[in-house]
């Protein structure tokens, strides 16, 4: 779901950059908008967005277990980066869900980036089919 939310929710400019990288498999993404607490109720995530005009960045924060975002295959043990969605906050007002793009891993070594953590959610309910896939927290 990476490439598509790309492509149909980037601007051009944003499809420009992450498009190349991402079918040269230079990026590999997952979509993170699911959260332990919420499934997909995207009016109650609790993942925040918040704008620092000091830094020009954006701080990217999940403050609770309920907000871990579950389920997004490929993130436990593949995803290099991915498609976070969280409540944009600038100023202090909340504008809402938007996506943004979030380096997980280096891309020299591999390993989680600081202030990022990452693994497999473990044993799936139901048949077991689920157990070999890569879903993850």
């Amino acid at each position: 779901m990476f490439i598509p939310a790309i492509k149909g929710q980037g601007n051009e400019e944003q499809q420009q950059k992450w498009l190349p990288m991402a079918y040269k498999m230079q990026i590999i993404g997952c979509y993170a908008q699911t959260e332990l607490g919420h499934g997909s109720n995207v009016q109650g995530l609790e993942t925040t967005a918040t704008f620092d005009p000091e830094t020009d960045e954006f701080v990217i924060h999940s403050p609770t277990l309920t907000s871990s975002k579950w389920w997004p295959g490929g993130l436990g043990k593949v995803s290099t980066h991915a498609l976070v969605y969280a409540r944009l906050i600038t100023h202090g007002q909340d504008h809402g869900v938007h996506g943004f793009i979030v380096q997980l891993r280096s891309l020299d070594d591999h390993l989680p980036l600081p202030g990022i953590t990452v693994g497999d959610i473990g044993m799936k309910f139901g048949s077991g089919a689920y157990n070999s896939m890569d879903n993850g927290v």
